[in-house]
């Protein structure tokens, strides 16, 4: 316990700087090499790390794509910007083509399974923190969404494990979660709607924006489709893990496990967050 306790307040600490330097170099660099971690765990996870073509190829799409997807929302490049968009636009192809070359190389040991996982997860890995590096140049709430849209997840999580301890009697999925239970599941979802309802509430008094009935209405409903959502992350990173007989993604955080292990939810909550705030925006 101590161990996770310490490992558990360096990555906060850690968070904490790059989300302060979250309008500098630093805040694309920290999720690339984050994406190129989480990407890496699930490759050894599933036993692909020996086609290292493969593995080179969606590592390299996840952390250039970030670094490049960013640069290109602030124009960094100026007159350069042509080049750096049509070096970003053929990215994707160019890795997929590598794949599928490793793929041909492998005939025997290469499976079919293995190399649609490998798609599959770099395009929902890498474009989950593209939005979060979209969100981070919002010209009014780009800190705000950053952290709500990252913590949306182990809010739920938090709201979900103590509401399970105090009432958790009936289990939701114990094939892949034994511990869940319904009664955590339906205490994450309440409590994630109250908590969102009240961190706008704070936030709209805090920077003079109006909060009335509907405010009220649309960031609770965010806050349950988080909570939902993070809950289909989490069971889907535990069914990987059972299937492949692993305990952890990796042991980068001690007590904790992998990068993949923090961000599994994440990885869902993000993309639901930023449409939901496209679709429905709150101020």
């Amino acid at each position: 316990m101590k161990q996770r306790i310490i490992s558990g307040v360096v990555g906060v600490c850690l968070l904490a700087v790059v989300l302060i330097l979250h309008h500098t170099i630093v805040f694309p660099l920290a999720f690339s090499a984050i994406v190129g971690v989480i990407l890496f765990e699930l490759i050894r996870a599933i036993g692909g790390l020996e086609f290292k073509l493969s593995t080179g190829a969606v590592m390299s799409y996840g952390i250039l794509s970030i670094i490049l997807s960013s640069l290109l929302n602030e124009d960094v490049f100026g007159t350069g910007w042509q080049i750096a968009g049509i070096f970003y636009s053929v990215l994707m192809p160019v890795c997929l083509t590598l794949i599928f070359w490793d793929y041909m190389r492998h005939p025997k040991t290469f499976t079919i399974e293995q190399g649609a996982f490998m798609i599959s997860a770099m395009i929902l890995v890498t474009d989950s923190f593209k939005m979060l590096m979209t969100m981070n140049h919002d010209e009014n709430h780009s800190l705000f969404y950053v952290i709500l849209s990252l913590c949306g997840a182990w809010i739920a999580d938090t709201g979900a494990y103590f509401s399970g301890v105090a009432l958790g009697k009936t289990k939701l999925c114990p094939e892949i979660s034994p511990k869940k239970t319904v009664e955590g599941f339906v205490g994450g979802l309440v409590s994630n709607m109250l908590l969102f309802i009240l961190i706008f509430l704070f936030y709209a008094k805090g920077c003079g924006l109006g909060f009335g009935i509907m405010e009220a209405l649309k960031s609770g409903l965010l806050g349950l489709v988080c909570a939902g959502v993070s809950v289909l992350g989490d069971l889907t990173a535990s069914v990987i893990k059972r299937q492949k007989g692993i305990k952890d993604y990796g042991n980068i955080m001690p007590g904790h496990g992998g990068l993949m292990d923090r961000f599994d939810s994440v990885l869902f909550v993000i993309p639901a967050f930023y449409w939901c705030i496209r679709i429905f925006p709150i101020f």
